[in-house]
């Protein structure tokens, strides 16, 4: 059932002419008002929810229409009372008549006015004999009358039913073509589509799942229902449209970006003048480091020096000095006899170019091993090993930058090289790495080396190492810690080739950067997904400065949705049942199927009236359908397709007009009291918008 009407209020004893309520009863919505007035009074969904508040009242409250959305629990316990368009629970039909009576003034024991009701094609009799039965028994109505809502809508706009026409009615949950001729409309010829608007929602908010599986906000149906109505089209070619997204002009015009709320990311509020200052203070800080460890060096320097001339000064005066003394200044300086004198000459002779390679075996020992003095000492060799890795660091920079001034090709060469992975660790099939991981299997598992020697007498060179994916999982337990620590290494080298490549050819790393960038634009997902915005690298190779503004803007990236063929795609249900898995005709087969069985198919084209609050709202609906109808029509067929002024009321005030203009004929149609009690609450009296009426 679909919809309801008044004029006035039931007190009101001034108006002298009888006063109709009209109701629109639809699982899309319910409009009621007064007959006399050019829009209804109350229009709201037609739901309700139970809502419990224990500080203000013991009892439940019953919550109808919109006011379930106030409190968060009712939204739990919403009720419908259609299932799939067909009016089925009556007790929540009950609560929504209660709401609307009671707004409309009705407040005495029993409605005093007629009712006009709307109700969907093809109502089954159970479902009009249960409302006749409410609204007789429960509210005394005088009389009620049942009409199909499309069939008012066009009396609404087109100001009569007397002329043929094909009516399509495109609701909430189901879609219709209706034929009228002969004053009336014909329901044994009506055709259902089980898909109206609600399918279009249910279908949007599924590919946008699919399309962003990992959108941080839950998208509801009421969004992309509100996303429908602003940006989806129906259009005129599908197919032809659908291949022009891949044009990146074509997609850059119809891709509309959605923003959702986003949190604001911490942002650095320092100004350019403050963040200058502070790297201006470290670079005067490692200038002072480095000036300090220079000073230490050249102070080690010095004191080797002046030991060398003070052991050379005593070796030259064993001549002039008698063997006792000179024996004493010996032990003075800590030498126990003249070869340690020697040594300890040769030895500063020889620092540090000609000493042997130092080594620091305390290193690899646990400190739990160690005394004291080793610990000291160890924590010796540590500095030892740091200084002697940055000597050699300063050298291998002095050598690049040497190769670099004389041979900047061959350096650029040298440094794209050492930045691509080695090729022989790329896979693990190859024969080599075979051979190694069969080793290590080996060692892992305790193996004999006397099963490989038997396996290689055999000529077994490939027992197929490596075809299993657990094969490979040895590396655990082998040489995890070695993998971590080779990996860091290579991060390390590849950190310092990029800051070489910063320094002195950062074209080359922007380069690169374009080409990364441009690699993921391209594809196919990529445009579908973020349109035409520039792609974010997660590592760029060139350095990137990024302000708050940027920072921002890549948050809100995060909360955006890009709706481009979902535009078209969503309302193509209608002509293609199939996108969402219904196995159904068309809405294009439905109209051809209407037209075969009925004798004035062709004529009927001539006056095509589209309504309903599903898809008549959708923008190009129209255009597609005149296109479509006249390729199914005989040539020269003249096709005109129009649709209703305002799809969601039009039926109401269709209703109304027809009941206060058409006074005799609404009479007529009016099931009184003693109707229902003679005939039974099925019980319908025919008119030109009523549905057809077979006595049982």
């Amino acid at each position: 059932m679909s919809k309801a009407h008044t004029a006035g209020t039931c007190q009101d004893a001034k108006l002298k002419k009888p006063f109709f309520d009209y109701a629109s009863m639809s699982q899309g919505g319910c409009r009621a008002g007064w007959a006399s007035e050019a829009s209804p009074r109350l229009e709201f969904d037609n739901i309700v929810a139970k809502y419990r508040n224990r500080k203000v009242s013991s009892g439940a409250l019953l919550l109808v229409g919109d006011d379930v959305h106030t409190d968060a629990m009712a939204k739990s316990s919403i009720r419908s009372g259609f299932d799939n368009g067909v009016l089925t629970n009556f007790d929540v039909m009950e609560n929504v008549l209660d709401y609307i009576f009671t707004l409309l003034g009705c407040t005495d024991d029993r409605v005093a006015q007629p009712i006009v009701m709307t109700e969907t094609v093809c109502t089954p009799y159970s479902s009009r004999r249960h409302m006749s039965e409410l609204l007789f028994e429960c509210y005394s109505v005088p009389s009620v009358t049942y009409g199909v809502d499309a069939a008012w809508s066009y009396y609404q706009n087109a100001g009569t039913l007397n002329d043929d026409a094909l009516i399509i009615d495109t609701g909430n949950v189901a879609s219709h073509v209706i034929p009228l001729y002969d004053a009336r409309i014909h329901t044994n010829h009506t055709k259902r589509l089980n898909l109206g608007g609600q399918a279009m929602d249910e279908h949007l908010l599924k590919l946008l799942q699919l399309k962003y599986p990992t959108f941080p906000m839950k998208i509801t149906e009421w969004q992309a229902h509100q996303l429908i109505d602003r940006f989806a089209y129906v259009a005129d070619d599908y197919d032809r449209e659908l291949a022009g997204f891949l044009s990146p002009d074509f997609l850059k015009e119809h891709d509309q970006i959605v923003q959702f709320p986003f949190p604001i990311p911490a942002l650095d509020e320092r100004t350019a003048e403050e963040i200058e200052l502070r790297r201006e203070q470290r670079r005067q800080q490692m200038k002072k480091m480095q000036e300090n460890l220079a000073r230490k060096r050249q102070e080690k320097v010095e004191q080797r020096e002046q030991e060398l001339q003070s052991l050379t000064a005593l070796r030259e005066s064993k001549s002039e000095l008698e063997t006792g003394e000179f024996v004493m200044q010996l032990k003075d300086a800590g030498l126990a006899n003249e070869q340690e004198l020697d040594a300890a000459i040769d030895d500063a002779q020889n620092f540090p170019e000609d000493r042997q390679p130092p080594t620091f075996p305390l290193l690899e020992i646990p400190d739990e091993e160690l005394t004291d003095e080793q610990k000291q000492e160890k924590l010796k060799q540590k500095q030892q090993k740091a200084l002697k890795a940055r000597m050699e660091q300063e050298e291998l920079e002095r050598q690049d930058d040497e190769l670099r001034t004389n041979h900047f090709d061959q350096w650029l060469e040298d440094k794209d090289r050492q930045a691509q992975p080695d090729p022989s660790c790329t896979t693990g099939g190859v024969h080599a790495s075979q051979q190694r991981m069969r080793s290590i299997a080996d060692l892992a598992a305790n193996e004999s080396t006397a099963t490989g020697n038997k396996r290689r007498r055999r000529g077994d060179q490939d027992d197929d190492f490596g075809a299993e994916d657990d094969d490979w999982n040895v590396y655990r337990d082998i040489s995890k810690e070695d993998d971590d620590e080779e990996e860091e290494a290579d991060l390390e080298e590849l950190e310092k080739n990029n800051k070489v490549l910063e320094q002195h050819a950062l074209f080359y790393l922007e380069a690169l950067d374009r080409d990364a960038r441009a690699k993921i634009e391209n594809t196919t997902i990529y445009r579908f997904t973020e349109g035409c915005l520039p792609a974010i690298l997660e590592k760029p190779a060139a350095p990137q400065t990024i302000d708050n503004a940027a920072i921002v803007a890549r948050a809100a990236r995060e909360y955006q949705l890009h709706l481009n063929v979902e535009r078209i795609r969503v309302p193509e249900v209608l002509f293609r049942p199939s996108l969402v898995g219904l196995d159904q005709a068309g809405l294009l087969e439905t109209i051809d199927g209407v037209l075969r069985q009925t004798v004035r198919g062709p004529g009927l084209v001539k006056n095509v009236f589209v309504t309903g609050g599903g898809f008549s709202k959708v923008p190009g609906l129209l255009e597609r359908l005149r296109r479509d109808i006249v390729g199914i029509v005989p040539v020269g067929t003249q096709v005109s397709v129009k649709g209703a002024a305002d799809p969601v009321l039009d039926a109401w005030r269709g209703a109304a007009k027809w009941s206060t203009t058409e006074t005799s004929t609404f009479k007529q149609s009016c099931i009184t009291r003693e109707d229902y009690m003679e005939f039974g609450g099925d019980y319908l009296k025919e008119h030109a918008a009523s549905n057809r009426y077979f006595r049982c």
